[in-house]
């Protein structure tokens, strides 16, 4: 988290001392447009009730320069792969204030070594910039960085490898939304974080005063029209809901995770929860002192222990589009933290980067063996023609089954698609959502839909899902522009 000038850790640490598949399938298409991710998919295991994990050391640090010469910690990672690199964005924090840095590189071992650009030198601009969130916005085929400005802001970017690409700031809200303001206290307003369903996006912050607000606006109209934040959980004692949350939604199931960072008896740790709605209720998973979701008790340090706080970061995502989509298995989380002997003025700690990799598994995932391999599913390289798609099972049952297609587009973007194939059999498409489609004989045909048309150069998205009848079939798709 970044807060313009306060010195608060070690005050803060003395005074914490003291029914069938089938049936639910078929409802989930038909109702695709008025739901929440309502669909019972795939299983994949169940996240474990408890957590252990192993750091890395140091893998990053603030790299001054004769324009940022005095920078003191590397923080608030986001992180996403992407075109066979990992592009992380991180706050850059000294006693003069805040603003924001990239790097890119394709192995871990190369994180320290990366060279940093700094985002002031972009359409972002100068000032108090920090804790972004970054992602790829399919339905516009645009990248979003969310962050906080003073209000909630966001800037966007055809190409996440282009730094200097980046729009001027533009709000989600005018000004402080009347509900913060009036429930604030002394804290700040920080940590904006957006997760999206199939319907709505929702913006989520926090005020350092025991409070996490959320609004949404439909997918269509993001990001414009956010509503009024309410009140998504609320803590008496507010370093037990501090900052930094983060909300994922875990990939072929119906459950969202929820991370809020918290200060524990020794330093700061998250807690977790669970639900199966983004706007919630939220059950508890690891969510206590005593049992962290990750924390100085649960983390171990092969090479020596560099710090005693597993702050502000996030998690390594399977994709890189506005679900925020995580595994349930090998989980591993880009996290700040801090020399224990360090005190003083806040914005002067020094802050680097850690990465955790889970250590205990659910029985089904197998072994708790670290890796720095990149995620399974993630945007691939560019290809070349216009464009290229592929169906794909999601789900199946007795007499019927849920598919998906995804659409690729070539070394230029594209805004819109037309997708056609032939069954190889007698399976016959019985509904579809996000697609104009139709089916005559064997033959398949679907476009776009309004807002789903455009994919950026070599990125892929999710065009649409469908329930079709008789055997589960991934036949070669023709793609074209529409």
């Amino acid at each position: 988290m970044a807060i313009p000038i306060r010195s608060r850790l070690r005050a803060v640490r003395i005074a914490l001392l003291a029914a069938a598949m089938a049936a639910t399938m078929a409802a989930a298409a038909l109702t695709a447009n008025a739901q929440e991710d309502s669909a019972d998919p795939v299983q994949a295991e169940a996240l474990p009730t408890s957590f252990t994990w192993s750091s890395s050391g140091v893998l990053a640090g603030p790299k001054p320069d004769a324009s940022h010469p005095s920078i003191a910690g590397l923080k608030d990672p986001s992180v996403v792969y992407s075109g066979g690199k990992w592009h992380v964005f991180a706050s850059i924090a000294s006693s003069a204030g805040y603003n924001m840095v990239y790097f890119s590189f394709t192995d871990w071992s190369q994180a320290s070594s990366a060279t940093h650009y700094y985002l002031d030198q972009s359409g972002i601009g100068a000032g108090y910039r920090a804790a972004p969130e970054v992602f790829y916005y399919e339905p516009q085929g645009l990248w979003y960085l969310v962050y906080q400005t003073g209000n909630a802001s966001y800037s966007t970017n055809a190409n996440i490898a282009n730094p200097a690409g980046w729009t001027a700031p533009k709000h989600f809200y005018s000004g402080m939304p009347q509900i913060i303001q009036d429930n604030i206290g002394s804290g700040y307003w920080v940590d904006m974080w957006v997760t999206c369903d199939d319907v709505n996006c929702h913006l989520f912050s926090s005020d350092d005063n025991g409070h996490l607000y959320r609004s949404q606006t439909t997918v269509a109209n993001f990001p414009n029209g956010m509503s009024q934040p309410v009140i998504a959980m609320q803590e008496s004692n507010k370093y037990d809901l501090w900052e930094a949350a983060n909300i994922y939604k875990v990939k072929e199931t119906n459950q969202y995770l929820l991370l809020v960072e918290a200060f524990g008896s020794v330093g700061r740790y998250f807690r977790s929860w669970t639900s199966t709605s983004i706007a919630g209720p939220w059950t508890q998973l690891a969510a206590s002192n005593a049992n962290p979701f990750a924390a100085a008790s649960n983390v171990s340090f092969p090479g020596g222990t560099w710090t005693e706080d597993i702050s502000h970061g996030e998690m390594l995502r399977t994709g890189v589009n506005q679900k925020m989509e995580v595994s349930s298995c090998n989980m591993r989380y880009l996290y700040q933290g801090v020399d224990p002997s360090a005190g003083g003025d806040y914005n002067s700690l020094p802050w680097r980067l850690g990465l955790l990799t889970q250590t205990n598994q659910s029985p089904g995932c197998g072994g708790g063996e670290e890796t720095t391999s990149p995620p399974t599913t993630t945007s691939p390289p560019p290809t070349t023609g216009a464009c290229t798609a592929a169906v794909s099972v999601v789900g199946s049952w007795t007499g019927g089954w849920q598919g998906k297609v995804t659409v690729t587009a070539g070394s230029a973007a594209i805004n819109s698609w037309k997708v056609t194939w032939t069954w190889p059999g007698s399976q016959t498409v019985t509904s579809a959502w996000n697609a104009t489609w139709s089916q005559t004989g064997t033959a398949v045909t679907a476009t776009n839909v309004s807002w789903n048309g455009s994919v950026a150069a070599g990125q892929s998205r999710e065009a649409f899902g469908f329930i079709a009848n008789g055997s589960g079939a991934t036949p070669q798709v023709t793609c074209s522009t529409a």
